[in-house]
């Protein structure tokens, strides 16, 4: 054999015989194959999610030719809260199990699989659809029983990825004019109709006050102020309908027809306008402003703007007794 080929061959030899033992040799030893999965398809090909959870159903699309996905409610299509809802497809593109418990399962309600607990049904834009069913918890609180639809098979699933899937159903992501939360905000500002008015929460017993132009501090009515302080906490957005607003004063944010600036005691503020009610009466136009500018035109409940507009018009002051003095 010509002697250079034979040193060629040799050294393929050592290149590959090296490679096997460097991965050999790094390989832990009691490292257990793969497991399986429910299925595995790609997230970005998911354009439909419905979730039953004891009897209740939440249903999600995914807008075509867009990455925008949307809740639907009563035929309605209430954008999700993206921070929120991120990583949703690609939890459910490929669901993988903790252990393959039976290749045959000889009675599903034993597992709490008849009938189950959950339904989830992942549909791909090509109109397959994908079916799995999610029974009762193991013994050790771990886990959760699930099936394929269409297999005999029975599998554990973990239980934390179980509840944030059955969460879509009691909790959904609706979308959000902002994040923060409600008990971290300690100072906000409403002007509306020509009318300015200033609130402050005390963090120590969560108390709210209205703060007078001349410093002082009255508390506020609580038969008056109800929920309003809750209402402040990540309000809901009804439809997303643009991600900028090209014409202010069409939506009534030139100048706003309300405007309300919040602080927290973590330091992030918020700042949005409200504007013109729709023309069904339903909804109010909003918008975040992001750096002193309006962003994107979305609508939120009638009922929450005109709750928030009132706290500047209608200020929740303590009731006067006979001589006008306020009843502490």
């Amino acid at each position: 054999m010509n002697i250079r080929l034979t040193i060629l061959l040799v050294a393929i030899l050592l290149l590959f015989g090296g490679t096997f033992l460097i991965v050999a040799f790094n390989q832990s030893p009691d490292q257990t194959p793969d497991q399986p999965w429910l299925y595995k398809i790609d997230d970005n090909s998911i354009v439909h999610i419905e979730v039953t959870y004891q009897g209740d159903t939440s249903v999600y699309d995914k807008k075509p030719g867009s990455t925008s996905w949307f809740i639907i409610e009563d035929g309605q299509q209430i954008p999700v809260f993206q921070d929120k809802w991120s990583g949703t497809p690609l939890l459910l593109s490929g669901p993988k199990v903790n252990r393959r418990l039976a290749e045959e399962m000889s009675n599903p309600s034993d597992f709490g699989l008849d009938p189950p607990e959950s339904v989830i049904k992942v549909t791909e834009r090509t109109g397959r659809t994908y079916e799995f069913h999610m029974g009762t918890v193991t013994p050790d609180e771990e886990y959760q029983y699930a099936r394929l639809v269409g297999s005999p098979e029975l599998f554990t699933v973990p239980q934390i990825w179980a509840m944030v899937i059955n969460r879509l159903v009691f909790q959904p992501p609706y979308g959000r004019l902002y994040n923060l939360d409600e008990s971290s905000v300690v100072y906000f500002e409403v002007s509306a109709q020509d009318k300015l008015l200033a609130y402050g929460n005390k963090i120590s017993d969560e108390s709210w006050y209205i703060l007078e132009e001349d410093g002082g501090e009255v508390a506020v009515s609580p038969e008056l102020w109800n929920d309003e302080n809750l209402l402040l906490n990540n309000p809901r957005v009804t439809e997303e309908l643009a991600p900028r607003v090209e014409d202010p004063a069409e939506y009534g944010f030139d100048p706003p027809r309300v405007n309300v600036w919040l602080a927290s005691t973590n330091g992030e503020n918020h700042e949005f306008f409200l504007g013109n009610t729709t023309p069904d009466g339903q909804s109010r136009y909003a918008t975040p402003l992001v750096v002193g500018d309006v962003s994107r035109l979305v609508t939120v409940p009638e009922a929450w703007a005109a709750a928030i507009e009132r706290l500047a018009v209608e200020p929740p002051y303590p009731p006067t007794d006979t001589a006008g003095t306020v009843n502490p």
